[in-house]
């Protein structure tokens, strides 16, 4: 039987031979510099490698962190509107999450294809499957925005939310709606940028869009100046804005190619079955992934909001903060995908299990400690955004005290995710959220929250056992070590 370097190298001929015949363009393409993970040392050490997971991670923390301080910016601007906005917004963001887990599984499959060529020394094709996601990316944005903009309303009515923040929350995701093609641009921008090494620029980007968003967003929201009284639509202009220009940005670095990866020159935009298919095979689980989670955050407001407005407000609130902790998850799993693909790519197998094992530690100690923050300071850290309700405050403070617990086991959960991903092996993902979320958190939050009567504290009981659960499920899969014969980027596709 081959080795699995051999056999990953094998494969990757069979990759690069489908790839290079559709393309149209045959001249040289230079390999990426070695700062930015196009190279692997061939005398890499162990230490080495450590060096370069927290340099991949770190700009990817830093990056999350501040995608949320825009929420968190937002949040705390319209909580001064009152209960009705603050909750309406929420809803809104909720909703638009389901859209987002489309752009999200293109990204996704963008990365993975991106370093698995980087890895491999095909930069070319990596652009090829940059412009096909591009492509793709493009058709969806369509879709969400047609049905964000023509149903916000219909949609937020499901959910259960009362006419004020039926009202308030319509007004924000119709034009929400509107700017996701800008938001799917960056997120494929990104994502190209991420496979090829290059963390940092993403992180610098987001932190441009961030001052934009507050400059924007505050005089529409309160009417400051010559500009008019908004509310929430005026926070909603606010994200499009500063998502238009991070767009642009991005688009501009990646157009120029000095990030490894080049989307210039006629070669590649026009749609192509074979990168296509790849896209789509890596990508659409990792998509149905985030409509499971999407979605069941979805039935997990309508179980909350079942416990009043004022108790859907404190959960936004609380949810601010959680996603904040899950952050630096996302950057040790970013830097686990890009190692993975890469070192696959190059037949290296060893290396992306050294590289997971590395995140994973490190993001559980990043975790553990925001975690014994939360539950120490939860009762001042959620001031700003309690609208000046002291109920608000009192719930959302203890939902973070539980949620403290769960916060050293998802990062288990998140990193192998990213491991798998980067291996092609976005399936496995996919079933142990699905499972977790529909089976576990949903149920567990219903009856500790609603019938036993505990809230928002209970509720979120559900989501520590879910990620116990789903830690548990990527932790077996990846110990198997089936990811390294993922069949997505180790099998030649169909023509």
């Amino acid at each position: 039987m081959a080795s699995p370097a051999i056999s990953a190298t094998e494969n990757n001929r069979e990759m690069s031979t489908d790839i290079v015949r559709d393309v149209e363009n045959d001249a040289p393409t230079p390999v990426p510099p070695r700062r930015f993970g196009g190279v692997i040392p061939d005398n890499e050490t162990p230490a080495m490698l450590r060096g370069a997971v927290f340099r991949l991670a770190w700009p990817s923390i830093v990056e999350n962190m501040l995608q949320s301080l825009v929420q968190i910016a937002t949040t705390a601007m319209v909580a001064r509107l009152g209960a009705a906005a603050l909750a309406g917004v929420g809803v809104s963001n909720q909703i638009m999450m389901v859209g987002i887990s489309t752009f999200f599984a293109v990204s996704t499959g963008t990365t993975v294809l991106v370093a698995y060529n980087i890895g491999a020394g095909n930069p070319r094709e990596a652009a090829v499957a940059a412009k096909q996601s591009y492509f793709v990316g493009l058709i969806l944005s369509i879709i969400v925005a047609i049905l964000g903009f023509l149903f916000s309303a219909q949609f937020i009515r499901l959910i259960g939310a009362d006419a004020s923040v039926v009202a308030e929350g319509a007004k924000f995701l119709r034009i929400e709606a509107l700017g996701t093609i800008f938001l799917v641009t960056m997120f494929i921008s990104s994502g190209i940028l991420r496979g090829s090494g290059d963390t940092r620029t993403p992180m610098l980007v987001t932190l441009s869009i961030n001052f934009i968003n507050i400059g924007v967003s505050l005089p529409l929201i309160f009417g400051l100046g010559p500009f008019p009284h908004l509310g929430v639509v005026g926070a909603a202009w606010g994200n499009i804005v500063a998502r238009f220009v991070g767009a642009i940005v991005l688009v501009a670095i990646v157009w120029r190619g000095r990030r490894g990866v080049s989307i210039s020159g006629r070669a590649g935009w026009r749609p192509r079955w074979i990168p296509i298919k790849k896209l789509v095979d890596i990508g659409l689980p990792s998509m149905m992934e985030s409509l499971f989670r999407s979605g069941g955050m979805t039935i997990f407001a309508v179980v909350i909001v079942s416990l009043g407005t004022t108790a859907y407000a404190s959960q936004q609130v609380a949810n601010v903060f959680w996603q904040m902790t899950l952050f630096p998850g996302f950057g040790f799993s970013t830097a686990a995908l890009t190692l993975t693909g890469q070192s696959l790519g190059a037949g290296k197998p060893e290396r992306a299990a050294l590289a997971s094992w590395v995140a994973t530690r490190a993001c559980i100690v990043w975790m553990g400690v925001m975690g014994v923050a939360y539950f120490f300071l939860g009762p001042w850290i959620v001031i700003p955004f309690s609208a000046g309700d002291p109920q608000i405050r009192d719930i959302a403070s203890h939902a973070l005290k539980v949620l403290s617990f769960s916060m050293p086991i998802q990062a288990v959960g998140l990193t192998l995710a990213g491991s798998l991903r980067g291996a092609g092996d976005t399936r496995w993902p996919m079933f142990s959220t699905g499972f977790s979320m529909w089976f576990v958190r949903i149920p567990a939050a219903y009856f500790f929250g609603v019938v036993l009567g505990w809230g928002i504290p209970g509720a979120y009981l559900g989501l520590i056992l879910d990620a116990f659960v789903t830690s548990g499920l990527n932790l077996w899969r990846y110990r198997s070590g089936r990811w390294q014969t993922a069949r997505s980027l180790t099998a030649a596709p169909a023509r």
